[in-house]
């Protein structure tokens, strides 16, 4: 018979909130945004030095080429993020069975920038191919047996719809069996092996198609931690990986005095500077809209994946950007980038605000258009200054600068406007 004085210890044994699932998938969250960047170190920047038709060459035949590997690569990631976000939507707790299959998950998420670079270095052949179906056997293997412990050992909510559980069964048994096939077509013909590859990712979305149009309604979930978790690490690993542009300064710079190589450093801070400032009013612009977004489904889920992609690739073009300031072509690259990027932001604000279809409730309309004028503005500014820097190139950093003025502008605005209202 358990005493008073025994009873405090059995409940500090307890997991708190916030320390047994919400951890495990933070940490995941956390991992695949590394990932997500350390692919794109694939790609290399041209050499210093080139001439602007050098440079527009290098672009065209070897950078432009190379990301639409990295996209592929992009959506697979997103893919394995998504179903791993599938498997922890019921989840109420954890155990240590459930723990060492995500560990596996993570390793084998983290190994897959290795295959992706012998496809840069070997290109298409059947070995890249295998080696990458290998890998992905291994993430998609690790979430469909992380789900049956999940349901073995009483890990799901009890109320969790049956539905829901023979669709993510089949959707899980699926993709490894794919992929499996995918590694043995490979020794015969690597394009039809990517083609069932491709065609078992069709099927994974179509048996989602098929559940959602019988059970209308159940692809709407409530909050949205994970997808916020999800932008805010990979956000904070592209920030990070913006001070590349000066490592990789001063690495080039290593065989010169230590003045010559300050002044080179000094050089890029600018550029630097301008990009952190940028992605850093991209995600409180995120986070703004964010705090009235109720719900979320599987589209915006996607949009927001597609604003993360152009975020994933600021690190690349600040690095262009900073190793040819006065080139056209990177200036046009830099802000194609920064207007996309807001313009998918605005996307998805879009979809979720139509019909109040994903906001509050209580969200009037003037608020809509108020925060979709607001994630307007920084797309339009850069994409004026596209048209500008085929006029006069160096005054296209100022309308860039607006948009850095227009933001600090807008939160002062809104602190004296508190100010005002608390007294």
């Amino acid at each position: 018979m358990q005493t008073q004085q025994e009873a405090p210890v059995t409940d500090a044994l307890r997991p708190q909130p916030g320390s047994d699932v919400e951890r495990v998938y933070g940490i995941s969250d956390c991992v695949i945004a590394v990932a997500f960047t350390l692919i794109l170190v694939n790609i290399h920047l041209p050499p210093e030095g080139l001439s602007e038709s050098q440079l527009k060459s290098f672009i065209t035949q070897h950078l432009l080429p190379d990301l639409p590997l990295y996209l592929a690569t992009y959506v697979v990631v997103a893919s394995s993020w998504i179903s791993h976000y599938r498997v922890f939507t019921y989840v109420r707790r954890s155990s240590s069975l459930f723990i060492a299959l995500n560990v596996l998950f993570l390793a084998s998420i983290v190994f897959l920038p290795v295959p992706v670079a012998f496809f840069y270095q070997y290109g298409n052949q059947a070995g890249s191919l295998q080696l990458f179906a290998s890998t992905q056997l291994v993430t998609s293997a690790a979430l469909l047996l992380m789900w049956i412990v999940a349901r073995t050992e009483g890990l799901l909510d009890p109320e969790t719809p049956p539905e829901f559980l023979r669709y993510t069964t089949a959707r899980l048994v699926v993709i490894p069996l794919g992929t499996l096939l995918t590694i043995g077509i490979a020794f015969f013909n690597v394009w039809a092996a990517e083609g069932i590859y491709l065609f078992f990712y069709v099927l994974g979305w179509f048996l989602r198609h098929l559940y959602y149009r019988h059970h209308p309604g159940s692809g709407y979930l409530g909050g949205t931690v994970r997808m916020c978790s999800i932008t805010d690490n990979m956000t904070a690993v592209a920030i990070t990986f913006l001070i590349a542009t000066i490592t990789g300064t001063l690495l080039s710079n290593i065989h010169q005095p230590f003045s010559a190589a300050l002044k080179a450093v000094l050089g890029v801070l600018p550029a630097y500077g301008l990009s952190l400032l940028i992605v850093g009013f991209y995600w409180l612009s995120h986070h703004r809209i964010y705090l009235v977004i109720r719900r979320h489904n599987m589209t915006l889920i996607w949009l927001n994946f597609a604003f993360l992609l152009f975020i994933e690739l600021q690190p690349l073009l600040n690095a262009l950007r900073a190793s040819y300031p006065q080139s056209q072509l990177t200036a046009v690259l830099y802000a194609s980038n920064q207007a996309c990027t807001g313009l998918m932001l605005l996307a998805a604000w879009l979809y979720a605000a139509r019909g109040r279809r994903l906001v509050d409730k209580s969200l009037e309309r003037p608020q809509v258009v108020s925060i979709a004028m607001r994630a307007l503005l920084p797309p339009m500014v850069f994409i004026l200054s596209i048209a500008v820097v085929f006029f006069r190139n160096g005054y296209a950093l100022y309308l860039w600068l607006l948009v850095i003025v227009v933001e600090v502008a807008h939160l002062l605005y809104r602190r004296v406007r508190h100010a005002s209202h608390t007294n």
